[in-house]
């Protein structure tokens, strides 16, 4: 059996359905898949983050291992600044000091010589003095010039030192304010991060409960329709079977209006044959049966009283027949008997082959 076009309508809906039922699952894997990436991505951002924090107390160490030695270094360079300060006062003090004694030693020897020449004529000393003030001279500024040149060298070596020391430092401040700035912008990152995940998560969670209540709004509308289409099928079954009885009754009827026209075309025959045959046997006197009043009688005998037999009139004719009133023939009681067993017997192979039919239509239907 083809199915019906409100079967072809609900198979539609149904393979519709499913397809949008199907899509609603991709879309959920889709963004169970996002928020998967989205958690490695976060996961891979807190590793990083994790990295810049331990970098930045690596620095901070680091930078405590090295304060004792810029402390170190700043202690050196403020004593050897005292230093300075207190050589340069010591130096002032011994030039001004140096100075003084030879003026005092200058005066002494004018005033030696002063009395010298006063008294006696002594040799002229003023040369070898002079010479020994600039041996002396020549000495005091070479002793100042190493000891500048002493002071310049160690103030050197300090500056070198503090400059490398500072250079590190400032290097190690850099790297610490690029490792802020790098944990600055990693923080910010893992809070943005953070926020579309949870932005992410609400909307899975507003998708799964909209997936769940379209799920289940599709489920109640297919179990509808499976209702609808159960109740359709034991309606079309019901029509089916109601149309199979109006059809085992009309093929029925149609054997049984087969089965009356042949017994009336046999009867037709016969009585013709037999009025025939009485009308060569009688002559003249014979009874003269009309064809048509034979068939109109025996047709409603057939009609009127099909099952209970052919024989109900009264009145007897020639050669064993009945004349009914209004000129019908009736048959013997015998052929009568005998009308009534072909009856019996026709309407049970009428009634063997309704069964028949009927049950070859019940099996055709019950396999479609």
């Amino acid at each position: 059996m083809k199915p019906s076009g409100l079967r072809q309508l609900y198979e539609g809906q149904l393979r519709e359905l499913h397809r949008i039922a199907e899509q609603m699952r991709v879309q959920r894997d889709l963004a169970v898949a996002a928020k998967g990436a989205m958690a490695g991505q976060v996961e891979v951002l807190k590793i990083k983050y994790e990295e810049a924090l331990e970098a930045r107390k690596n620095a901070e160490l680091e930078i405590e291992a090295f304060r004792p030695d810029v402390d170190r270094a700043t202690a050196a360079r403020i004593g050897l600044e005292k230093q300075l300060e207190n050589l340069e006062v010591e130096l002032a003090f011994l030039t001004r000091v140096h100075k003084e004694e030879i003026e005092e030693l200058m005066q002494q020897i004018y005033v030696a010589v002063a009395k010298v020449d006063m008294t006696f004529a002594l040799p002229d000393l003023s040369s070898a003095l002079k010479q020994i003030q600039s041996q002396y001279d020549s000495i005091a500024a070479r002793n100042l010039q190493e000891m500048d040149a002493w002071y310049k060298s160690k103030f050197q070596d300090l500056n070198n030192v503090t400059t490398k020391h500072v250079q590190s430092v400032r290097s190690v401040r850099e790297e610490i304010a690029s490792y802020k700035k790098d944990s600055l912008n990693l923080e910010r990152e893992l809070e943005s991060m953070k926020t579309r995940n949870e932005s992410l998560e609400v909307q899975i969670r507003d998708a799964v409960a909209r997936h769940k209540k379209e799920e289940e709004t599709l489920r109640e509308r297919i179990e509808g329709l499976k209702m609808e289409l159960m109740v359709m099928k034991e309606k079309i079954a019901l029509l089916l079977r109601e149309y199979q009885e109006l059809l085992n009754v009309k093929m029925a009827l149609e054997i049984e209006i087969t089965t009356y026209r042949a017994l009336i075309e046999g009867e037709d025959t016969r009585l013709s044959t037999m009025v025939q045959s009485m009308s060569l046997g009688g002559g003249r006197g014979g009874v003269a049966i009309s064809a048509s009043s034979t068939s109109a009688s025996v047709s409603a005998a057939s009609v009127s009283g099909y099952g209970a037999g052919l024989g109900r009139a009264s009145g007897i004719g020639y050669g064993g027949t009945k004349e009914a009133p209004g000129g019908a023939v009736i048959l013997p009681e015998s052929q009568t008997e005998s009308f009534e067993e072909q009856s019996v017997e026709m309407t049970e192979r009428k009634t063997l082959l309704i069964r028949t039919v009927k049950t070859d239509d019940m099996y055709e239907s019950d396999t479609q």
